[in-house]
């Protein structure tokens, strides 16, 4: 089996490369979202829409404008996969046993680690899936805020912040807005991992079982495609 160590990398190594096919479509997202605003000020529309954003983008600064950001696009994933999958399993073993220790007031334990037997209920697993969602939605919060900014950033909308780099960028975040800065948003943050990735493992999980007790190949590439 492998170590929690391991776990967390895994998944970390999988999010980072997934988001570099995928970012385009969080900045044309992000910059739709911003154009809104500027509607409900009363002001004009910049972007027809998602396409129109895209056309203008690329003619405007190719495919380094498409993936602005995404630095820091990575760096979140990285981080918000190893806490949303790879601590999965432990914080499933401790809520399996905190809910025996409440049912039977003792706690299995077997070669020096809690026991997971019997295996745990849905209910756990849920809950298991929620923390670790809304945990990695907290961990990446200040990384979530500057892609934000840099996504906006040489589009039409939205508040120019300058960024440079990564690094400035976090500096300048830091010294000029310090701790409030970094925890803005934070509450929507963890929400959106509570509803969305904090839910999806369990759903996953629970398929792949049903699936299983069905005769179907869990091993399998296209079951975890399908």
């Amino acid at each position: 089996s492998m170590s929690v160590l391991e776990g967390m990398l895994l998944p970390a190594i999988a999010g980072g490369v997934a988001v570099c096919f995928s970012h385009p479509l969080e900045l044309i997202k992000t910059r739709l979202q911003l154009d809104n605003e500027r509607v409900a000020r009363g002001t004009a529309r910049q972007y027809a829409g998602p396409i129109d954003c895209l056309i203008q983008t690329w003619r405007s600064a190719g495919i380094a404008g498409l993936q602005r950001g995404l630095g820091l696009g990575v760096v979140r994933e990285v981080f918000f996969n190893a806490v949303r999958i790879g601590l999965f399993d432990p914080i499933l073993l401790g809520v399996h046993a905190g809910t025996n220790l409440l049912r039977s007031g003792q706690v299995e334990v077997q070669d020096g680690s809690l026991r997971a037997s019997p295996a745990p209920s849905a209910q756990e697993r849920t809950a298991a899936g929620l923390i670790c969602g809304g945990l990695g939605g907290c961990v990446v919060n200040p990384v979530e805020v500057l892609k934000t900014r840099m996504q906006a950033q040489g589009g039409s909308t939205g508040y120019q912040h300058g960024y440079t780099s990564v690094s400035s960028a976090l500096a300048e975040l830091v010294r000029k807005e310090g701790l409030a800065g970094c925890v803005q948003g934070m509450s929507t943050s963890i929400l959106r991992g509570l509803l969305g990735p904090g839910s999806q493992l369990v759903a996953y999980n629970e398929m792949k079982a049903a699936a299983a007790a069905r005769g179907v190949d869990t091993a399998a590439v296209s079951t975890h495609i399908g």
